[in-house]
């Protein structure tokens, strides 16, 4: 991904824009149709109100990720040793990262390399990823944050969905954070110079089962009726919805580390929604019904004669 795609994806964003400021203004219509019933409430497949109580599981979360989630006595042993990162485990890092990185060709250089999340706390699980962070400033790659952020993003979710890179079986997620931006975690382990920034201490904490289950499974029952719009060739309000609806998730989820950090009930049920693979589903959907929404079909016409 070279500058000059850069370039050309901000021009395109331009493009997108007037379109995304007429889909933020369908939200009333859609929460409408989403929680009661829509214009046509008797109609296959929501015959019924939403659920005030859903029952819907967490998926491969739903015992170790939420019940068994707890604070180890000591950080995983299988990537550290007296606090001490893998010498291997961390030279694989650093070279994912630096690869990543360079595809990116952005004029911004990388300020640290950090490992973070769970893995580098107590809290860790064997369905832990590994949190890779590159720490650059963004204002180095354009005055527009917001735009570079969601460059990145795009990026990094692209990256992270062609590779499954596991690392003693667990998977490394890579993400571009802005130096300027708060960061919540209470674990961060410099790779650059193999030494912590912010040493983890142990805490005992309590996880309601319940209310995560509530909202996940009120999130996940949107991003359903999201793909039933796309289902219904109704490529406009799926684009506009799904983008919303990404844009609140990620909202969501940023209170929630503001307010009570990685422990908290957002980031907990961003986590089970990440697991269940229903924030990779939104995220495909919004491209195919972008896809469709600037796609010309065809139309023959038989003439006579």
């Amino acid at each position: 991904m070279r500058l000059e795609l850069w370039e050309e994806y901000k021009s395109i964003i331009k493009e997108i824009e007037p379109y995304q400021k007429w889909a933020k203004g369908q939200n009333k219509r859609f929460r409408k149709w989403a929680f009661d019933g829509g214009d046509n409430p008797n109609t296959a497949p929501y015959t019924k109100p939403y659920p005030k109580d859903p029952k819907s599981g967490l998926g491969p979360m739903q015992e170790e990720e939420i019940a068994g989630v707890h604070a180890h006595d000591e950080l995983d042993p299988i990537f550290w040793t007296d606090k001490k990162l893998d010498a291997e485990v961390r030279d694989k890092l650093l070279k994912i990262a630096a690869e990543f990185y360079q595809k990116l060709d952005l004029p911004a250089p990388i300020l640290d390399i950090t490992l973070t999340g769970s893995e580098a706390n107590y809290n860790y699980s064997s369905r832990s990823d590994l949190d890779l962070h590159i720490v650059i400033n963004y204002s180095e790659v354009d005055d527009n944050g917001k735009l570079v952020k969601d460059f990145l993003t795009m990026a990094k979710t692209n990256w992270n969905r062609n590779h499954e890179i596991l690392l003693k079986n667990h998977e490394v997620e890579i993400y571009v954070q802005d130096i300027n931006e708060p960061h919540h975690s209470t674990g961060v382990y410099s790779l650059l110079n193999d030494r912590w920034v912010i040493e983890p201490v142990k805490e005992e904490f309590q996880v309601s089962k319940q209310a995560i289950e509530q909202k996940a499974t009120a999130i996940e029952n949107l991003i359903e009726m999201v793909l039933e719009l796309k289902i219904q060739n109704k490529y406009e309000e799926a684009y506009g919805e799904a983008d919303r609806l990404m844009q609140k998730i990620v909202r969501y989820r940023q209170c929630g580390l503001e307010k009570g950090g990685e422990y908290s009930i957002e980031n907990l049920v961003f986590k089970t929604l990440r697991h269940n693979e229903y924030l990779k589903k939104l995220s495909d959907l919004k491209k195919e019904a972008y896809d469709k929404l600037m796609s010309l079909t065809e139309n023959k016409k038989v003439r006579d004669g």
